[in-house]
């Protein structure tokens, strides 16, 4: 009697023993073959078309800059180490691009909660609106807009300081007329921010891995009160995204390259 496939036994060995070395063999290739299928599925980097990748450490001297958030807190880039970071530059009083923004925020957390990954995450909206964006401004706009994560306002120096190295760029000029009222105060605006887009990513070990100065794409039922925010520019852009622009799965697609770990729940996201 010859074993399974066909090979004749060596001598002294029993034909079941050997067919089940055979048998044995088999489930090592194929475990061999998962892990290699595992390894193949870590994310790549997200594509130049979205934005720069790299690696460089973000100095003390950017770390350690004051910034605080909706809360009253006083804390720092650093309080984030050991988790990746993504910097997110808006202002609580744009009526185009921001609202937009923080809606896609609300579906990448939703996103990171799903795949038990937001404790590995932490969103930090960085107000270019230093004058205006108080502490208790940023916790109303979290609680209009529903959003959990860390909201930061800081000084101009601060600010100027910290948009340099990240490349953020924000202006201040004139309000448009008639000029948007205050949501919160109901008062007529005297100025606006230009600024731009984007958000940068911030690894565990405190180094930078990828910046973009992409507009959001938003797709799905915008938070009505974010809606509100919208004037007929931001309403035209909510329809047409400006380009290039990201959607959440884009942003989780570079998130889970950073985190070295798939996040499928956000391939439907966009």
């Amino acid at each position: 009697m010859r074993p399974r496939g066909g090979r004749p036994a060596r001598a002294g060995q029993i034909p079941e023993i050997a067919s089940w070395r055979a048998f044995a063999a088999v489930l090592v290739l194929g475990a061999l073959g998962t892990m290699l299928s595992a390894c193949s599925s870590t994310p790549g980097p997200p594509p130049a078309s979205l934005g720069t990748s790299m690696t460089r450490r973000v100095p003390t001297s950017i770390e350690k800059l004051p910034l605080t958030d909706q809360h009253g807190t006083t804390l720092s880039l650093s309080a984030f180490t050991g988790k990746t970071v993504m910097v997110v530059p808006f202002l609580t009083l744009c009526t185009d691009i921001c609202p937009m923004t923080t809606g896609n925020l609300l579906q990448v957390e939703q996103a990171l909660r799903a795949d038990k990954a937001a404790s590995k995450v932490e969103i930090l909206e960085l107000s270019v609106d230093p004058g205006r964006d108080s502490p208790a401004r940023l916790a109303a706009y979290a609680r209009l807009s529903g959003a959990s994560w860390a909201l930061v306002t800081e000084t101009p120096p601060v600010l100027a300081e910290v948009a340099h190295y990240f490349g953020f760029v924000y202006q201040k000029v004139a309000e448009g007329y008639p000029p948007a009222t205050d949501w919160w105060t109901g008062e007529p605006l005297t100025y606006d921010v230009d600024h731009s887009d984007g958000y940068a990513l911030i690894d565990p070990d405190g180094r930078e891995r990828f910046v973009t100065g992409a507009a959001p794409a938003f797709h799905g039922r915008l938070v009505s009160k974010l809606q509100n925010f919208l004037d007929a520019e931001g309403r035209d852009h909510l329809k047409n995204p400006p380009e290039p622009s990201w959607t959440p799965a884009d942003a989780l697609e570079s998130l889970a390259w950073v985190l070295h770990q798939p996040l499928p729940a956000g391939g439907g996201s966009g």
